[in-house]
């Protein structure tokens, strides 16, 4: 009796080269993909691992230049089903064919945004404003001059190009927290120095804008030199905002008839809260999306703060003044909370946007509720805002949470796999075996050309 044999055929990769298959394999190295997560995530390289990632995608590059062109169709047409069979994000990296060189040049180069525009052209005219005011120019020529000065902040590209080459957005987000701090901390010593004499407006205005300029300098020259990650320059700019709201509290509630104090309090906590925030930085790697996460959850439970003083007041007409401490508290409070809910689950920009904007339309929601209502008690016009954007907040949060965790936990079992094994089943080459020449079918080894069943085994 004439035994029919199974054909099989064991590919150990290595025959060939330079493969579709071998690219994806390569391009998928446990050691590069961590890199790659954590640079995508926002996370800042060490210089160790941004030298591997540029080293590494430039191998992947030459790898994929000296693929066949029939390996590249098939790289193209079999990447998803891989990519879906070891559970992995689909992703392009720099070395994929959908990207070439010329367009990673490009995606390093900073383009001047409408927003960016925008914000150079307001600092612009706040100067010149505060120019005109502390020159005593009335009329159009006070006007004119804040528009001046507005152009000539949106030309400093052209007037200066060698100042702006190799910026990043990170290097323009530094800047503007610089900037938007100095103008607090330069006003916070104009009222600590001025604010008890008659006439403080224009020390004020001449510090502030002193203040701006300087500290938003200094953030550009230090980001340019030395790379922070935009979850570090956010989280130092959220605390800069808290610990100067929390100085104020402090001395509203203790000293509320003495401008000079506060403004001490109002410099002393906003250079507290800038060193504080860098502390925490330090501690743990924030990604922007979990910044823009823990700063709505901070804005947040500023608002039900402040609600609760509001009903306080309301109801009691002795109340301690320390009771306005309670907003700025529970804003650390939230802050600290959102801290802790983040960590770990490396929010992505588009996830930390999407987050406050739901966060946003969830007040806004509460608001028109609030309206229909039309409550008398001032607090409640707060509380239901505050309350739904928190609900809306937590809601979106705790399903990024559930999506990034369960992705870095299947992205943790590929990475600890030692070796691939696949099957494809062909049914279709039993007919082509059947009406083989019979010298064919004589010869096992030529026989196995037309394998039954595939099994790939490749190790890693």
């Amino acid at each position: 009796m004439m035994l029919i044999p199974l054909f099989m055929s064991m590919n150990v990769w290595g025959q060939n080269l330079y493969s579709a298959r071998g690219y994806w394999l390569e391009s998928t190295k446990p050691a590069y993909l961590t890199i790659l997560d954590k640079w995508e995530s926002g996370q800042t390289l060490t210089t160790d691992e941004a030298a591997y990632k540029q080293d590494y995608e430039a191998y992947l590059l030459t790898y994929y230049n000296r693929l066949s062109a029939d390996e590249h169709l098939i790289y193209q047409q079999m990447k998803e089903e891989w990519d879906r069979e070891l559970a992995l994000p689909q992703r392009v990296t720099p070395s994929s064919p959908q990207q070439t060189q010329p367009q990673q040049v490009e995606k390093t180069e900073f383009i001047w945004r409408g927003r960016d525009r925008a914000i150079n052209a307001a600092y612009g005219i706040y100067y010149g404003a505060a120019l005109s005011s502390i020159a005593g120019f009335e009329g159009p020529g006070a006007v004119g001059t804040a528009f001046v000065t507005g152009g000539l902040w949106m030309l400093g590209p052209v007037i200066n190009p060698g100042k702006y080459e190799g910026i990043t957005e990170n290097t323009m987000r530094a800047a503007n927290t610089g900037k938007v701090l100095g103008l607090m901390y330069g006003a916070s010593i104009g009222i600590a120095a001025f604010g008890e004499e008659e006439h403080p407006t224009k020390a004020i205005l001449a510090l502030s804008t002193m203040g701006s300029i300087a500290l938003g300098e200094i953030a550009f020259q230090v980001q340019k030199k030395n790379s922070t990650s935009g979850g570090k320059i956010e989280l130092m700019r959220h605390y800069g905002f808290l610990g100067t709201g929390v100085g104020g509290s402090i001395m509203v509630a203790t000293n509320p008839d003495n401008a000079n104090l506060l403004g001490l309090g109002l410099l002393t906590g906003g250079v507290g809260g800038l060193l504080i925030g860098k502390g925490m930085a330090n501690q743990y790697d924030y990604t922007r999306g979990d910044v823009d996460a823990l700063s709505a959850l901070g804005v947040i439970g500023g608002g039900l703060g402040l609600a609760t003083a509001i009903s306080a007041s309301e109801n009691s007409n002795n109340l301690s003044r320390a009771i306005w401490l309670v907003p700025a508290s529970v804003a650390v409070a939230g802050t600290l909370i959102g801290q802790r809910q983040v960590r770990g689950v490396h929010l992505t920009k588009k996830q930390g946007s999407i987050i406050n904007l739901s966060s946003a339309g969830g007040a806004l929601i509460g608001f028109g509720v609030t309206l229909m209502a039309s409550p008398d008690s001032p607090a409640t016009w707060v509380a239901i805002p505050s309350s739904m954007a928190l609900i809306f907040h937590q809601l979106v949060l705790y399903g990024f949470k559930k999506d990034n965790l369960l992705r870095d936990l299947k992205s943790e079992k590929v990475r600890n796999k030692k070796f691939d094994l696949t099957m494809r089943a062909m049914p279709e080459n039993y007919f082509v075996n059947k009406y083989a020449p019979a010298r064919v079918l004589a010869d096992p080894r030529l026989a196995a050309a037309s394998p039954l069943v595939n099994i790939t085994l490749r190790f890693r």
